[in-house]
């Protein structure tokens, strides 16, 4: 007669073998190593740290994303500015001769109040809901005109502030300027302004206003191709940090992969193995039991 202990081993060993097969059969259907926590502790706890840090890496990304648009914002901005400015210059050159009569004049300052409000519109470029150029008061005009002809001005809220993105741990970018920066330390707004309202003026002898409003207006324009240049290095670090995180994440997908994925190949030979192993171990009860297979599997 069988004794209980042989038939409990025996029962306990098919169990055995048909959780292996199982697990298995589970691991090629899934392609996954990894079922539970339990199957590998320290591999599952070592996957969470990679998947946080690959959320992370998304995240980044949307801050990478976020500044080359604002980047590319200010760059056509400035490439517009840079046009009015030039165009500031042929009127200032062309009106500080004696052969513009009081006429002329009029048309002439009539076309620079128009470059005056396209530079303000400028300056007070939205993106999204934001003042791109308004410091940390991105819900106020940065700029707004006042008064018209020879009393034309400007009042500012202040326009300052950076607004940076974080574009990798630990590490935050500014990637545009402000636009203290772009409008009121290059000259730009001032000198404008300053032809519109000489422009506006009875004409003088000598022109000297106007000649000076044009030579402010160059300076004006040297200094914006001097930001439209940093652009140029700001985009180059976001490349290099988009390049880092490629990196990263490829190291991180493939550290991930190694504990989870499992070899196609490998596992069809392990569930084969395992397969047999569940036969013999089926063969092996029913002798010990004093069953066959087909009264065993009922």
């Amino acid at each position: 007669m069988t004794s209980n202990l042989q038939v409990r081993d025996q029962l306990n060993a098919l169990q055995t073998t048909a959780r292996a097969l199982a697990a298995a059969q589970l691991r090629l259907t899934t392609g996954k190593k990894l079922q539970t926590g339990s199957d590998d502790p320290v591999g599952a706890r070592d996957v969470m740290v990679a998947d946080g840090r690959l959320r992370a890496i998304t995240q980044y990304r949307r801050g990478l994303e976020s500044a080359r648009a604002r980047i590319a914002v200010q760059d056509n901005v400035l490439d517009q500015v840079s046009k009015l400015l030039t165009r500031a210059q042929e009127l200032a050159v062309a009106t500080a001769t004696d052969t513009v009569d009081a006429a002329q004049r009029q048309t002439v300052a009539a076309e620079a109040d128009e470059l005056l409000n396209q530079l303000t519109a400028l300056a007070n470029t939205k993106v999204e809901n934001d003042y791109l150029f308004g410091g940390h008061r991105v819900s106020e005009a940065p700029f707004t005109l006042t008064g018209s002809g020879a009393t034309v001005d400007y009042t500012t809220t202040g326009a300052t502030g950076d607004r940076p993105v974080e574009i990798d741990a630990g590490r935050v970018f500014v990637p545009t300027d402000d636009g203290a920066t772009l409008f009121l330390d290059t000259g730009v707004m001032d000198a404008m302004r300053d032809l519109v309202q000489e422009l506006h003026r009875p004409a003088t002898s000598g022109h000297a206003t106007l000649r000076a409003a044009g030579r402010a207006l160059t300076s004006a324009f040297d200094r914006v191709q001097e930001r439209i240049g940093s652009l140029g290095a700001r985009s180059g670090t976001l490349d290099l940090v988009a390049a880092n995180l490629d990196a990263f994440e490829g190291s991180l997908t493939a550290q991930r992969s190694a504990i989870l994925d499992v070899d196609v190949e490998q596992a069809a030979v392990d569930l084969v193995s395992r397969q047999n192993a569940y036969q013999s171990a089926l063969l092996a009860s029913s002798k010990v039991l004093g069953l066959n297979l087909s009264d065993y599997l009922r």
